[in-house]
């Protein structure tokens, strides 16, 4: 019965909207008390009005008095804080989302986060600090400064496992933020994202959803006229103009198409188009590839790791000379596979498993593989993930130690590590030659 007298009473509520044009303060106040009233006879729970206030606008002060002797609630002042957030009705400063920035530098400073690899704290910035921002992002409209100060965290925590970090990094940002088909890794863009969540709200406008607040912007704001065609006047609030600058960006792919239901990642990915998707996605899209090797090898496809050639031409040394085979010079394609050492690693990794790998470039290893089976597909990937990987790292200990291990020791590397993962993979498959293939690589 109590609920059935709540929805009635909202009901109550709504009406107001058409009581008086708006100008009866006093029935309005009196309504939300009789509300708060029933609220507490049917739930038992009672309003501290010493610990509340109320916010108030465009009324005199004599009003404002009779209010707060009615109430017995003290009078709050704009902007406040509600939950942690800032509310206010004029547009989010630098400031006020501070406590943004804080929680997320904050949460990297108890990660422990130097220890982990890239790897790691890519899952950390999808699954905490995403998160974080995601919360905000489809409340308030954060400015450019903010969501640049953002970025510029999770680029650090990302290259360097720090919140403060301005050297330059691998991989630029936008690359990064495109999907994992598309060459990236598939982290949001904060400000598309942002503009995609406030999305939500003109669409409740455009659709007339039962929301008080949808009803109030229809009677002052728009009233008569066309939402698709209408444009806020100079003295609409910032919030509302950039409402209806996110409707202008969304218009023809969303309002103006049949689409029943919108959501952020909807409005997303209409401000994020697609691109031609990589030839390579597949491959480092393996889920079956270790995370940390399944980095490198997507750092490899974009030939972004920190060869020498690539060093010289940042101007921060000046000789160029393999760290491993010590005759020619170090790039990319000498170490995948023209290098000496790294042949004799590839070769001994083929004879292993028993497959064919032609001297080509990495990439196109992938392409002349989509003859076998999709089972086999992957399990090859894990191998030659597994593989560059210990030629990295091997590269990376001649450099600093002076030492370059033996191919029997890569090779031995590879195995622990294939074999480790096959063992935490459930594979199944109706391809008899490759569960037989694969039974082979785990008894040799």
């Amino acid at each position: 019965m109590s609920e059935e007298r709540l929805a009635e009473w909202i009901r109550d509520i709504e009406k107001i909207f058409e009581y008086k044009g708006y100008t009866d303060v006093k029935a309005s106040v009196g309504l939300m008390l009789q509300a708060f009233k029933l609220f507490s006879n049917s739930s038992g729970l009672s309003m501290n009005c010493s610990k509340s206030s109320f916010y108030y606008n465009g009324i005199d002060a004599q009003l404002v008095t009779e209010i707060e002797r009615a109430t017995g609630m003290k009078r709050g002042t704009v902007p406040f804080k509600y939950l942690g957030v800032t509310v206010s009705q004029k547009c989010l400063s630098v400031m006020d989302c501070n406590i943004l920035v804080d929680k997320i530098v904050d949460r990297i400073r108890s990660l422990g986060s130097r220890k982990l690899s890239y790897a790691g704290r890519l899952v950390l910035i999808k699954a905490v600090l995403n998160s974080l921002h995601s919360y905000w992002a489809r409340i308030f409209i954060l400015t450019k400064t903010v969501i640049s100060k953002l970025e510029a965290i999770c680029r650090a925590f990302l290259w360097y496992g720090t919140d403060n970090k301005e050297s330059p990094m691998l991989v630029s940002w936008e690359t990064i933020c495109r999907a994992r088909n598309q060459g990236g890794l598939g982290l949001r863009d904060f400000h598309a994202w942002n503009l995609a969540a406030i999305g939500k709200y003109a669409w409740w406008v455009a659709q007339k959803t039962d929301h008080l607040w949808v009803k109030w912007v229809h009677a002052i704001y728009i009233k008569n006229t066309c939402w698709n065609e209408y444009e806020p006047g100079s003295g609409s609030s910032w919030a509302w103009r950039k409402i209806c600058q996110v409707k202008h960006l969304l218009k023809d792919h969303i309002f103006n198409a049949d689409i029943e239901h919108y959501n952020s990642q909807t409005g997303y990915q209409v401000l994020k188009p697609e691109m031609d998707k990589v030839s390579w996605y597949p491959w480092v899209l393996n889920q079956w590839i270790i995370p940390k090797q399944n980095f490198l090898c997507w750092l490899i496809a974009h030939q972004k790791l920190t060869t020498q050639d690539r060093l010289i031409r940042m101007h921060i040394i000046q000789s160029n000379r393999c760290f491993l085979c010590g005759l020619q010079e170090e790039s990319h394609e000498h170490l995948f596979f023209s290098c000496i050492f790294s042949k004799k690693c590839k070769d001994l990794v083929a004879s292993w498993c028993v497959l064919e790998l032609p001297c080509l470039e990495v990439i196109q290893w992938w392409v002349q593989l989509r003859e076998h089976s999709a089972c086999k597909k992957k399990i090859v990937a894990v191998i030659l993930a597994s593989l560059m990987y210990n030629i990295w790292n091997a590269r990376n200990v001649s450099r600093v130690d002076g030492y370059v291990s033996r191919p029997g020791c890569i090779l031995q590397r590879v195995k622990n590590e294939v074999k480790m993962r096959l063992g935490q993979l459930q594979i199944k498959s109706r391809n008899t030659r490759a569960l037989n293939w694969i039974e082979y690589i785990r008894q040799h």
